[in-house]
């Protein structure tokens, strides 16, 4: 039975390339994985602005690799790929290809290699957009890696200076933010509106006062997920705080089961961050920190700097 599905599948998704091939005035495109022939077909199409492809089957069609030529999608601003279950032919894909007018990127997987992230990372940094693309979105259930070893997205788009969204989940911790990537992250994108670069298991060498010095560089910050290191608080809860009235959307993963001085901690983002009204995360070990950070907001509500 097994089989006769893969064939109805296949003959399903041939059928349809050789639709969409017929079609000369496409703009916006949603649709499976497409063969060779139709990607190239595409990017002929001057009217083509959105690609969204979803793979519904396991049974791709595969690449030649003496088929592969460069391609140019010179008028796309929108490019998706969603439930990906084998991403090899994307990333061949995208190594080949320019998007010269690309502004959203967005990419889920089940599962890439570590090889296959970095391969993607460096596709998506030569595919001729770093003056366009402003948001990108890349979400994978699992990345096979080693023992310590962790992903270096950020290098690879720091050429894309007019990002405004940058979303990198992952269900493993597989990548390892510190003070000076956070502090290159936002001088090099000043005009950065979400920054998300963690999930509930990653470390971090983030500290408060890192984070706090990196949140001056990016005034108009609103949404923010990074993992941090608060086993030291290392800002002072009684001097004179710089606040950083933009952010209203604050995440925070810690390892740290409990936390250790929650009032003191609750003092400091109250002060520093005063249109933050809570600390969100995906464990618990924030929830005293919030209690004592809802007193403080409500025994000052009134003169809270930019509250609406």
């Amino acid at each position: 039975m097994r089989d006769v599905d893969s064939t109805a599948n296949a003959n399903e998704l041939s059928l349809l390339s050789d639709r969409i091939r017929w079609c000369t005035r496409l703009v916006t495109l949603h649709c499976p994985i497409i063969d060779w022939a139709t990607w190239k077909h595409l990017s002929h199409l001057p009217t083509l602005l959105e690609l969204d492809i979803d793979q519904r089957y396991d049974d791709t069609p595969s690449l030649s690799n003496q088929d592969i030529v460069n391609l140019s999608f010179l008028n796309i601003t929108s490019l998706s790929f969603r439930q990906l279950c084998d991403s090899a032919n994307i990333i061949t894909i995208m190594q080949h290809s320019q998007f010269p007018s690309l502004k959203e990127f967005d990419f889920e997987a089940n599962y890439l290699s570590s090889e296959e992230t970095e391969q993607l990372f460096h596709a998506l940094s030569h595919c001729k957009a770093c003056q366009t693309l402003e948001e990108i979105i890349i979400c994978c259930l699992h990345v096979g890696l080693e023992y310590h070893e962790f992903l270096t997205p950020i290098p690879h788009f720091l050429c894309f200076t007019q990002l405004r969204t940058l979303q990198l989940m992952f269900s493993d911790s597989c990548i390892y933010p510190d003070n000076n990537m956070l502090l290159q992250v936002m001088s090099t994108w000043p005009h950065i509106r979400t920054l998300s670069l963690g999930d509930r298991l990653s470390s971090s060498g983030v500290s408060l006062h890192g984070l706090f010095t990196a949140l001056s560089l990016c005034p108009q910050l609103h949404t923010l997920h990074i993992p941090i290191n608060i086993a030291t608080i290392d800002v002072d809860p009684d001097a004179e705080p710089i606040q950083h009235t933009s952010l209203r959307s604050l995440a925070l993963e810690t390892f740290e089961s409990e936390i250790a001085d929650a009032e003191t901690l609750a003092r400091i983002i109250s002060a520093w961050l005063p249109c933050v009204d809570l600390v969100k995360s995906m464990g618990s070990n924030w929830d005293e920190v919030n209690m004592h950070l809802r007193s403080l907001r409500a025994a000052t509500a009134p003169y809270v700097v930019g509250a609406s």
